[in-house]
């Protein structure tokens, strides 16, 4: 349920008017490689290794999506370097998840009930 809040998050904070978002002290380019990479080591925590790259493409899909859908309105553009930093968030998520964090979710809940 969380996840998809998080989701929730990212489609509200990537369509909304530009002027009614907060003014925020970091990069751009940074905010969206961070959702990204969270949304990826997030997802990866619920499912197994071999739906990765299902999640990653989703995660890209939706990147893509919604900036296409910014450049459809007169507050926001489409910018390539967002949807780059969606992707090289992506991947960073998606290599944490494989090699580090892949599963935390399910090792935590057999932990909680076990």
């Amino acid at each position: 349920m969380l996840g998809w809040l998080l989701v929730l998050g990212v489609i509200v904070g990537s369509l909304l008017p530009g002027p009614s978002l907060p003014d925020v002290a970091f990069n751009d380019k940074l905010q969206h490689a961070g959702a990204y990479c969270l949304l990826m080591v997030w997802f990866a925590g619920l499912y197994r290794h071999g739906l990765y790259p299902l999640i990653a493409a989703g995660l890209f899909a939706l990147g893509l999506g919604l900036d296409l859908l910014q450049g459809l309105t007169s507050t926001r553009s489409l910018e390539l370097t967002d949807i780059a930093a969606d992707l090289a968030g992506i991947a960073v998520g998606f290599a944490i998840s494989q090699w580090l964090l892949g599963g935390w979710c399910q090792r935590l809940e057999r932990r909680l009930l076990s």
